[in-house]
């Protein structure tokens, strides 16, 4: 009975994910934006509770990524497309489209890679970029749908990319340099100033992007 409770913190997951796209169909962006916050956290829950309960297996793992898939990859995809791109015609299909797809490549990487990379992530989690896009459209922010699509496209390589990105679970391999943190705070300092101050609630998702990027660049750099 105690992978009960795992379970149906991943199944709130999934539930959160279509519960978004049927509110982004409706127009209620910033209620399908809410659900993706709240499908990442049923999300951070069902591997803990598995872990404190010594139940994780297999099987719970499949399921955590089928419902990711849904909640950070399509509904994710079809939010920033229906409030950002549609105005590009069928061109601002293709940036979601792409994001959707790399979300499902980098968690079938993720689930191959579980007993080979350990203390860092392997390109960018897809719960981070769900919700950088869900955050996005609740701030309310209008930029140029051009840039938005680039950005969606660039999220969807880094997905797939090979930029450690830190796992707060421990012990890591890599350097975890103080001052690509200051870089980054920096970064989000200078977006919300020119960009757009409403931003902010992106920030947190924004400088964990950036913070891989740098600190990938700087530990390769020292490598040579």
């Amino acid at each position: 009975m105690k992978n009960i409770i795992p379970c149906l913190f991943t199944s709130g997951n999934l539930a959160f994910g279509v519960l978004s796209m049927i509110m982004t169909l409706h127009g209620m962006f910033a209620g399908a934006g809410l659900c993706i916050l709240l499908a990442m956290l049923c999300d951070a829950c069902d591997g803990r509770s598995a872990r404190a309960l010594g139940v994780a297996g297999e099987f719970g793992k499949e399921l955590d990524s089928l419902s990711d898939c849904v909640s950070f990859g399509a509904a994710s995809g079809f939010l920033i497309y229906t409030y950002a791109l549609q105005d590009l015609g069928w061109i601002g299909a293709v940036p979601a489209v792409l994001y959707a797809v790399f979300g499902g490549l980098r968690l079938a990487r993720f689930n191959l890679n579980t007993t080979v990379v350990h203390g860092y992530f392997q390109g960018m989690p897809i719960p981070n970029g769900g919700c950088l896009i869900a955050t996005y459209v609740i701030s309310g922010a209008v930029l140029p749908s051009w840039l938005v699509g680039i950005f969606v496209l660039a999220l969807g390589y880094h997905l797939v990319s090979k930029i450690h990105n830190p796992d707060f679970k421990g012990a890591s391999p890599d350097t975890l340099h103080k001052s690509a943190l200051a870089i980054s705070v920096i970064f989000g300092i200078l977006v919300l100033i020119f960009v757009d101050w409403h931003l902010i609630i992106t920030m947190p998702f924004l400088l964990y992007i950036v913070f891989g990027l740098v600190n990938t660049a700087m530990n390769a750099a020292s490598a040579h």
